[in-house]
């Protein structure tokens, strides 16, 4: 697959991949939403995913990163959401999240990266790096 760099909204290169994410964030009612979605690119900074959920600018949400290469777990990052499109796609089904990732509470981490169900590793979301 080849992975395209875009600069947009942001002020670090975006790098657009199609990944599966699953993101909890806590809903506007008692509710949690739990979704599995796609991951439409990343910088940094921050990431932009797809969701149906009602999700709003300034809420806290997890999200849990499978990337393609050989590890066991997926990659768990917490954000802040930043911006929502309403309109991302053409049959307005879906929304655009944009977030900013937050740092991670665990002294001598890498910010809002570790694994799921590990202690933090540091790793580089970088497609070449990655490989």
């Amino acid at each position: 697959m080849s992975d395209r760099i875009v600069k947009d909204q942001r002020q670090d290169a975006r790098t657009q991949v199609h990944w599966r994410v699953e993101f909890t964030a806590p809903a506007l009612s008692q509710n949690v939403i739990h979704e599995s979605s796609k991951l439409e690119d990343y910088s940094s900074s921050g990431a932009c995913f797809l969701t149906m959920s009602d999700v709003r600018v300034g809420m806290q949400v997890v999200l849990h990163i499978s990337i393609p290469v050989r590890i066991a777990r997926p990659l768990v990052f917490r954000g802040e959401v930043v911006r929502v499109d309403e309109n991302a796609d053409v049959g307005r089904m879906f929304k655009a999240a944009a977030v900013r990732w937050l740092p991670t509470p665990k002294r001598g981490s890498a910010p809002g990266l570790r694994t799921a169900g590990s202690r933090t590793k540091s790793l580089s979301l970088n497609p070449e790096v990655a490989s």
